[in-house]
C-alpha cells in the first residue's frame, strides 16, 4: 500500500523548522477551532505574529482564505476547462502574493512532440525538434506543466532546498492536472518517481519526486479510483551509484555524470508495463533518459515523463 502523505511527512528526517510555518498554516490550525468575532480576532493576531510572506519574492501581504473558519481546507475544485495558468493560480494562491502569481508561464503548444519543447515561433503545429529528430531516445513523450521560470521556479527551490513540505500539495494538484491534459488515464499502467541515491536522500531528508507522486495517489485514492498504479518506486527502480549533482552541468556532462546511475530490482514489475517516470524539473532531459533505458532495458513496454516544470532553451525549428 502507499503511505499517507501526512506518514510520509512525519517520517522525514529532522522535520520542519518553525520558519516554515507562516500566517497560512497557523490560521488553518487555529481558526477552524473558533468561529464568528474568535476567529476573526485569532487571525488578526496570527497575521501580526506570523505574517503571510510570498514564497517567490518574499514580501509579506495579506492573504484572507475564503472561508474563515476553516472550511477551505478542502480540496480545491478545479474547472476541468481551465488553462493549467488558471490552475496553478487556484492551487498557490495562499502561497504568492498577487504580483508573483501570475508570473507563471504554461507550456503550451506549438511544441516538440516527443520532449515537450516549447518552440521560439507560436504559430504552427507540434512537430519533432531537431534533437528529438537527431537522437530519438528511450522515452516516447515528455509533458511538464509550467516554464522553470518566475513564481514556479520559486516553489520548487522552496520544496527541494527550503523542505516546505506544505508546498508538496499544492504542486501535486497541478502535476495531476498536467497528466489530465496529455494522457488518458489507459494510457499509463504505472507511475514511478526519479529516485534518488540513498546517500543524497540522508543529506536531503526526502524524495520530492516521491512525495508529489504519494500526494497525487492520495488524491486518487480519495477519489475511490484505481491508486495501485502507485509503488514506490525504490522498490523496482534504485539510483545504484551516486553522482555529482546534474545542476550547472551541460548537457555532455550531464549524460556521462548519470550514465549507468539506475538500476531495476523487480524486473517483473515493469515487464510488459506502460510507465510514467515523474520528477520536480525536466532540463536536458539526461536524467530521465537513463532511467528510461534502464526501464526499457528490463521489459517496460514504453516509458513517459511528467514534470512539475522545464526549462526552456530556445529552439528554432
Amino acid at each position: 500500500m502507499v503511505p499517507s502523505l501526512e506518514t510520509g511527512i512525519g517520517s522525514i528526517a529532522g522535520g520542519v523548522h518553525l520558519h516554515n510555518l507562516n500566517a497560512l498554516d497557523w490560521q488553518t490550525r487555529s481558526a477552524g477551532r473558533v468561529s464568528g468575532l474568535m476567529g476573526y480576532v485569532g487571525r488578526a493576531v496570527a497575521e501580526a505574529v506570523f505574517p503571510q510572506k510570498c514564497r517567490a519574492c518574499g514580501s509579506f501581504w495579506s492573504y484572507v482564505p475564503k472561508f474563515p473558519s476553516g472550511e477551505d481546507r478542502h480540496p480545491v475544485v478545479l474547472d476541468p476547462v481551465d488553462g493549467l495558468a488558471d490552475v496553478f493560480q487556484a492551487v498557490a494562491m495562499p502561497w504568492l502574493c498577487p504580483d508573483c502569481i501570475t508570473s507563471f508561464e504554461a507550456v503550451a503548444s506549438p511544441l516538440c512532440g516527443r520532449c515537450g519543447v516549447m518552440f521560439q515561433s507560436r504559430v504552427g503545429e507540434d512537430h519533432l525538434c531537431s534533437d528529438c529528430m537527431r537522437r530519438p531516445g528511450n522515452f516516447r513523450r515528455a509533458r511538464a506543466a509550467g516554464v522553470y521560470s518566475g513564481a514556479i521556479m520559486a516553489l520548487i527551490h522552496q520544496l527541494k532546498y527550503r523542505a516546505c513540505l506544505a508546498l508538496i500539495h499544492p504542486l501535486g494538484r497541478l502535476l495531476q492536472e498536467a497528466f489530465r491534459r496529455h494522457w488518458q488515464p489507459e494510457e499509463v499502467d504505472m507511475v514511478l518517481s526519479i529516485p534518488l541515491h540513498n546517500r543524497r536522500l540522508r543529506q536531503r531528508g526526502f524524495n520530492q519526486a516521491q512525495m508529489l507522486v504519494d500526494a497525487w495517489a492520495n488524491a486518487v485514492r480519495e477519489e475511490k479510483r484505481d491508486w495501485q498504479r502507485f509503488p514506490k518506486a525504490r522498490e523496482i527502480i534504485v539510483r545504484s551509484r551516486p553522482t555529482a549533482p546534474q545542476a550547472g552541468l551541460g548537457k555532455p556532462e550531464r549524460r556521462r555524470n548519470i550514465r549507468r546511475a539506475f538500476k531495476v530490482v523487480d524486473r517483473s514489475a515493469v515487464q510488459g508495463r506502460r510507465i510514467l517516470l515523474v520528477d520536480d524539473v525536466y532540463t536536458t532531459g539526461a536524467t530521465a533518459e537513463e532511467a528510461a533505458h534502464e526501464l526499457k532495458k528490463n521489459g517496460a513496454d514504453s516509458v513517459d515523463v511528467l514534470t512539475v516544470a522545464r526549462t526552456m532553451p530556445h529552439s528554432g525549428s
